[in-house]
């Protein structure tokens, strides 16, 4: 009996120290292998782009493509409701550059402010580091306050500030009118 109580005590010994090997290895960060300078394909160019400056305590982010401009987005359009569950779009879309993560998000703002659901709100399968994506999709809420609402958005992105990465937001320009012909 007691070499069973020996056995289970150095399997669960043994059973622990794996978990943790497993643990540290799953939530380390990512880092550059072999050296500091960072893994890109062959087709992106690592030379500074002339429009493209930073203080000392702010790095460029050299994101997974090779990303050093911080992100920048557009809204355009307008989307047209003939009833509640009904709309048509004038080239309504949202553009972006220079999205380093398909874990960033878009968030959009209504004007008036009312319980609108618009999308997409990530990039996850979402063409980065620069895409657009057309007809954006809104769904009312059961009571509209409005006849006509605004649309703007931001996005986030990465940037590496003192050596971290750091979320930033940044301001799309342009607007998407929604129109409510009921």
């Amino acid at each position: 009996m007691e070499d069973k109580k020996t056995l289970i005590f150095w399997g669960f010994i043994v059973l622990a120290g794996m978990v943790l090997v497993l643990y540290s290895y799953f939530t380390r960060p990512a880092r550059y292998s072999g050296s500091d300078t960072p893994i890109v394909s062959p087709n992106v160019s690592l030379s500074p782009s002339p429009t493209t400056s930073a203080s000392p305590t702010e790095e460029l982010f050299l994101g997974l493509g090779g990303i050093k401009s911080p992100a920048t987005c557009q809204v355009d359009g307008e989307i047209n409701f003939s009833s509640k569950n009904s709309f048509i779009s004038k080239d309504s879309k949202i553009s972006w550059q220079n999205v380093d993560s398909q874990g960033r998000l878009i968030k959009w703002h209504i004007s008036p402010k009312d319980d609108l659901a618009i999308g997409p709100n990530l990039f996850g399968n979402l063409i980065i580091p620069n895409g657009e994506y057309s007809n954006p999709t809104v769904r009312l809420p059961e009571n509209p306050i409005s006849k006509t609402y605004l649309l703007t958005a931001s996005i986030t992105y990465g940037q590496i500030i003192q050596g971290n990465v750091k979320v930033k937001e940044v301001n799309c320009t342009g607007q998407v009118k929604v129109n409510l012909g009921f």
